[in-house]
């Protein structure tokens, strides 16, 4: 875990280079110059972009795997416990319960490792990227920050909601496995009885109960991905429009590199991810 930290310092180090080898290719296009500069800045670009993405890779990899023992032990350490209760600890946990804690708590810490990282690295490369930003823009990146920290709000407030949805649906879920395992354990006197259509009905009550809070997360999941898809647009718009009116010429270089720092800054500021983990 934390020999993936060397690589996102790497790899985040390699991705602010990027914007900056654009600028000097764009530079060496306007202005000409030696064949052999245009070369080498060339093969830079293409070597820079590859490494990053090399190390990006095996920081990913390294924490997928960091994540997946650490969920591995987990399930097995659950499903030991689970068999070691006593019986007074059984009726304060219901199967649906056990199930939940092996199947989505103890992924939750394979989904949180890729993560953990940003708490450090994103607010570095924001603040390098603004830097640069401001090589480039000058005052007028103020006006891009605004609509950066008009949305993160609206992000964070999206991502809480969307996780009071999952302890909802959590819950649902254990009363429907609970429900489900009482039907199998019972199914001689269901059958006896003919109670079949009532508790078939009962059933479909929960999951439609289910459905509803799953509908309400897949919304919040597609209302936070147009966001964060709309909002480099909206930013890139709006730092334009006030360099220009405050008597700035947009240039290709300033134009390109500012539109690369920008979605560079896209990643870091996607805190979603990181709340939803935790």
């Amino acid at each position: 875990f934390w020999f993936s930290a060397l690589l996102r310092i790497v790899a985040d180090s390699l991705l602010l280079l990027t914007p900056l080898l654009l600028g000097a290719l764009i530079n060496y296009v306007e202005s000409g110059g030696a064949l052999w500069k245009g070369i080498f800045l060339s093969c830079s670009l293409f070597a820079v972009t590859f490494l990053q993405a090399a190390f990006n890779g095996q920081y990913f990899y390294n924490n997928f795997l960091v994540g997946l023992r650490i969920r591995s032990g987990l399930i097995i350490a659950i499903y030991q416990k689970a068999l070691k209760i006593s019986s007074v600890a059984k009726r304060n946990s219901t199967v649906g319960e056990i199930v939940n804690l092996m199947a989505v708590d103890a992924q939750r810490f394979f989904e949180l490792m890729p993560n953990l990282h940003i708490m450090w690295s994103g607010p570095m490369v924001i603040g390098v990227s603004i830097y640069l930003l401001w090589q480039y823009l000058g005052i007028a990146v103020l006006s891009g920050l605004a609509v950066i920290i008009a949305v993160i709000p609206l992000s964070i407030f999206i991502a809480y909601k969307l996780k009071k949805l999952q302890i909802e649906q959590m819950k649902i879920k254990d009363e429907r496995i609970k429900f489900t395992g009482e039907i199998l354990n019972g199914m001689k006197v269901l059958k006896l009885y003919g109670w079949e259509l009532s508790f078939k009905a009962a059933t479909v009550a929960i999951r439609q109960k289910e459905m509803k809070v799953l509908k309400s997360i897949a919304m919040a999941n597609a209302m936070t991905y147009f966001i964060w898809s709309l909002a480099p647009f909206i930013i890139s718009m709006a730092s334009f429009v006030t360099f220009v009116m405050i008597g700035g010429v947009l240039t290709p270089e300033i134009a390109f590199v500012s539109i690369t720092l920008f979605n560079i800054l896209r990643y870091p500021m996607t805190f979603r991810k990181f709340i939803e983990s935790i």
